[in-house]
Parts: structure tokens; sequence; C-alpha cells
């Protein structure tokens, strides 16, 4: 049963200027129009491939086009954000538009503010089903630069690379979700040696390692000194001694994630998620 005291309470809201007597009841549907008119008013986000110069007009067709002309029934004039996945929004204006493509006319590129300030890379052995999609998604929004998949001993699927290809489609709508600027970059799928070569580029690496009882994630990014990190995860069943002892040759330095086993796909989210959190704090 409904609150009657609810009706019977006013609450002053300002419109215009003037306040107004009204009851919690039917002010809901005041408020919820507002935010549904401000989602709608606000400039909506389109990846596409093409260079972004003030002055110039860029052609967007295929699923983007798509969705400003029959999703979001965008008008010729209205303001929408180009990003190509350099790190820039470019802010322009609907020109044209046709049966197949607009023409977007742009009026500013400027840096994107929501690009992180370190370059962090996820190096993650080939897991099962889905669960690459969903990293990648994730890393994407949390503000990943690059990720590596890698073969380990424990890979029970050796063939991922179709699958590989649908990785960016994921990255381009985290991006525009999360109001990124960038992509992930995916790399691979390659060796276990190939990734190490890989990983050696950075300033600073650490393995996931689920045996290892000494220094945490966060304790080791405290103290790192380097702007561009990496984590490598392995795949459902872990590493191999033998891959174990190749990463602490290397110098690559073993950190715990805590004390419970963590899925492949919960260790890369959360580390990732660690690194940068930490390294922005």
């Amino acid at each position: 049963m409904p609150n009657k005291n609810l009706e019977a309470t006013p609450r002053r809201l300002i419109f215009f200027g003037k306040a107004e007597k009204i009851s919690l009841l039917t002010s809901f549907p005041l408020v919820l129009s507002f935010l549904l008119c401000y989602h709608l008013f606000m400039a909506k986000r389109y990846y596409t491939t093409e260079k972004l110069t003030i002055g110039k007009a860029v052609t967007l067709d295929g699923e983007e086009f798509h969705h400003l002309k029959n999703v979001m029934r965008t008008r010729v004039g209205e303001e929408v954000i180009l990003f190509n996945g350099d790190g820039n929004d470019a802010y322009g204006r609907v020109k044209s538009l046709d049966k197949n493509s607009a023409a977007i006319f742009i009026d500013k590129v400027i840096p994107c503010e929501h690009e992180p300030s370190c370059d962090v890379t996820l190096f993650q052995a080939v897991c099962k089903g889905d669960k690459l999609s969903l990293i990648t998604q994730k890393i994407t929004e949390l503000g990943a630069k690059e990720m590596v998949v890698f073969y380990s001993d424990f890979t029970d699927i050796k063939d991922k690379t179709g699958k590989l290809d649908k990785l960016e489609r994921v990255s381009i709508s985290a991006a525009k979700q999360c109001k990124r600027a960038s992509l992930v970059k995916i790399s691979g799928v390659v060796s276990f040696d190939e990734m190490i070569k890989k990983a050696k580029e950075l300033d600073e690496v650490y393995v996931a390692y689920e045996h290892h009882q000494g220094t945490s994630l966060i304790e080791a990014i405290k103290n790192t000194a380097g702007k561009r990190v990496g984590i490598i995860i392995g795949a459902e069943g872990g590493f191999s001694q033998n891959e174990i002892d190749k990463l602490l040759n290397q110098k690559i330095v073993p950190v715990s994630l805590g004390k419970r086993i963590l899925r492949t796909e919960t260790a890369a989210i959360a580390s990732v998620a660690t690194i940068i959190f930490t390294m922005e704090k």
C-alpha cells in the first residue's frame, strides 16, 4: 500500500528560478523526464578509422552510421563526438545524412581527458569461451593500453586466432561507453617465449602466481618508478614449473593477488584495476 503521508508532505523544487511546492509522488515523473532529456541531448560518441582534422568532414558509414541514424535518430546539425583511437576527441556536427552514410564536419579536436596517465599491458594466456571478450571489455574501461594473448603449457585450446578479430569491436564498444578515445591494442596469439620478449620491453613486469606468499601486487606497484608496467596472467590451470622458472630467470617479479584462488578473467581484471588505480592515485 502506498504511503498516503508522502502525498501530504510537500517538497520545494526550483523550476526556472521559482520555488514550487510539490509532493514526492508527483516529483518523480518530472525528475525522470529531466534525466531522460539530459541523456538524449548529450553528444554521442562514434568510432571512425579516418583522420580527425579541424575544418574537414569525416564520412561515417557501416555499423556506426546505423547507430547514429536509426538507433539514436540523430538529425542534421546535431553535435557528435568522434574518435579514432589516437587519444583525441573530435567535436563536430552532422553536415548531411543519406541512405548509407553521414558527413560529420569537425569543429575542434582536443585530447581526451579520460585517458590514463600510465601504460599498462596485460599478458593474458588463452582461455576458454568468451572470457577474452569479457577481459577486453573490462580492461578497456579500466584504461589498459595493450593485451598480448599467449599460449601456455596448460592452455586447453590451441587455436584462438579467429576469435581475436572480434575483440577490437569489443574494445570500441567499451571505449564509447567509458568515454575513452583509445582502444586496447590486441596482439597475439604468441608463444610463451615471444610473450617474455615483449614483456621485457616494459619498465616493470609482474606475474600473478598463486603459490607466491610474499609481496602483493599493490605493494609492488607502490615501489615501482616506471610508467610502462605489465602483468602476466596464466590460463585456467595456472603456470607450469618450467614457465615459472623461465619468468623468474628473466627477473619478472612474482606477486600475490590475495589469499583466494581467482579465475583467470577475475585475476586479469582485478590486476589491471589495481595497477592503474595505484599508479594514478
